[in-house]
C-alpha cells in the first residue's frame, strides 16, 4: 500500500521536523521580555525552567514513545508546544513566563528525537547500510535551517507591530507538524518492556553507558550542541548595542540561520570523509575565532561574525547525533537520544545562567564566558574521540 511507503514516510518525518524546526518570534523574545520587565537573569532563568522540565521528562516519555508510540509522541507534544505559544503571547510576568515554558518543556520532551529515530528507520529500510541515513538526517538538518530562515524573516516585521501577535502567530507550525504526524505510518520496531518502567529505564540507561563509544559520543553531542545555545538570548542585545535597529535585527537572526543552513550543507560534503574527531572539534573552532574576536572589538562589523555561531549550529545539526545512535539499538533510539539531550540540557542549564549572569555585569563577558567553559571541555574529547 502507498501509506506504507518508507520513502512516502521519510518524506513526511522530514517535512514535520523542518516546519516544526523554527519559532516565529525568536527574534523578538528577549525585548518582549524585557518589556514586561525581565532582566537577561530572569530570562536565563525563565529557560532554566524549560530545560529543567524537558531534561527531566525527556528520558521517561522518549522511553514511552520507543514503548508505545513515536508517531503519537510527535502528534502531542507538537500541539502541546503550539498551545503552550498561545498562552505565551498573553503572559504578563515572569511567572507567566516560566508557566509557559513549562508546558513547551513538556512538548518537546514528548516529540525530540522522535523524528530522528522514525528518519532512521524509514532510511535502513530502503538502505541498512547507514550511508542513506546519514545523508538524509544532514538533508533533514538543512531543511530544518531553511524552514527556520523563512519564519524568521516574518518574526521581525509581525514582531515590531506587536510582540505578542508574534508570538500568538508562533503556533501555527507546530500544529501544523502535528497534522503531518498523523499521516506518518509508524511501523517502528517497539522497545518490549518485561517489568516496572523505572527499572527499565535504569537498565536501558546503564546497558548503553557500558558502551565506551556511546558515552564519549553523548558528550561530544552535548558540547558541540550547547556551545552555541547558551549565548542565544545574548544575540539580539549584541546586534541592538553595535546599533542595528529593532525593527530589523531579525536580519541578524536570517543571517544566522542562512549561516547554519551553509553549516549543514558543508557538512553533508564533507563530514563523510572526515573522523569523528575532526567533525567534533569544527564548532569548537568556529565559535571560539568567532567569540575572542568579538570580545576585543565589538561593533556594527565584528558582530557579523556571530555567523559564524550559525555555522557551527547547522554542521553540529547534521553530524553530531548520527555519531550517537549509530551505536544504539533500533528499539532503544528514541529513549537514548532523550537521554543525550539529558546530558546536553544538565550542561546548559548551568551555561546558560553564568554566560547571562555576565551579560547582565557585561555584554561582551559573555563571550568569554562561552570560551571559558566550553574549550576546556572540549579538549579532553576531542582527544578520546581521536584516540577511538
Amino acid at each position: 500500500m502507498r501509506n506504507n511507503s518508507p520513502l512516502r514516510n521519510l518524506r513526511l518525518v522530514i517535512l514535520e521536523s523542518a516546519v516544526t524546526a523554527g519559532i516565529l518570534a525568536v527574534p523578538i523574545m528577549t525585548p518582549f521580555y524585557l518589556s514586561i520587565g525581565l532582566n537577561q537573569e530572569q530570562i536565563a532563568m525563565s529557560q532554566m525552567a524549560f530545560t529543567v522540565v524537558a531534561m527531566l521528562l525527556n528520558l521517561p516519555l522518549g522511553w514511552l514513545a520507543d514503548r508505545f508510540s513515536r508517531k503519537w509522541a510527535n502528534v502531542i507534544g507538537d500541539s502541546l508546544v503550539a498551545i503552550s505559544l498561545l498562552l505565551y503571547s498573553t503572559a504578563q510576568s515572569f511567572w507567566f513566563v516560566v508557566l509557559c515554558e513549562t508546558l513547551c518543556g513538556i512538548g518537546c520532551a514528548l516529540s525530540q528525537g522522535v523524528d530522528s529515530t522514525l528518519l532512521k528507520h524509514f532510511a535502513e529500510k530502503i538502505d541498512d547500510s547507514g550511508k542513506l541515513f546519514r545523508d538524509k538526517y544532514a538533508k533533514m538538518a538543512s531543511y530544518r535551517q531553511i524552514a527556520t530562515l523563512i519564519v524568521m524573516l516574518l518574526g521581525g516585521p509581525i514582531g515590531a507591530i506587536s510582540f505578542r501577535l508574534a508570538i500568538a502567530v508562533s503556533c501555527l507550525t507546530h500544529f501544523t507538524g502535528a497534522f503531518i504526524s498523523l499521516l506518518i505510518n509508524d511501523d517502528s520496531e517497539r522497545l518490549e518492556a518485561a517489568g516496572n518502567p523505572l527499572s527499565e529505564m535504569v537498565a536501558l540507561v546503564a546497558r548503553n553507558l557500558s558502551n565506551r563509544k556511546l558515552r564519549i559520543r553523548i558528550i561530544a553531542y552535548a558540547v558541540a550542541r550547547e556551545i552555541t545555545h547558551g549565548i542565544i538570548w545574548v544575540f539580539t542585545p549584541l546586534m541592538l548595542y553595535v546599533g542595528i535597529p529593532l525593527a530589523v535585527v531579525s536580519m541578524g537572526w536570517v543571517v544566522n540561520y542562512i549561516a547554519a543552513y551553509f553549516g549543514t550543507k558543508l557538512a553533508r560534503r564533507f563530514a563523510p570523509k572526515m573522523k569523528d574527531w575532526q567533525l567534533f572539534i569544527v564548532p569548537i573552532v568556529l565559535v571560539s575565532l568567532a567569540s575572542t574576536v568579538m570580545f576585543f572589538e565589538l561593533n556594527i562589523v565584528t558582530v557579523c561574525l556571530y555567523a559564524l555561531f550559525g555555522m557551527a549550529q547547522g554542521w553540529s545539526a547534521a553530524t553530531m547525533m548520527p555519531l550517537v545512535k549509530e551505536q544504539v539499538r533500533a528499539s532503544e533510539q528514541s529513549s537514548v537520544e532523550s537521554f543525550a539531550r539529558v546530558v546536553a540540557q544538565l550542561l546548559y542549564i548551568g551555561a546558560v545562567w553564568v554566560i547571562n549572569r555576565a551579560a547582565d555585569i557585561e555584554l561582551q563577558y559573555a563571550l568569554l564566558t562561552t570560551i571559558a567553559i566550553f574549550v576546556p571541555l572540549a579538549i579532553p574529547i576531542a582527544l578520546k574521540l581521536r584516540k577511538d
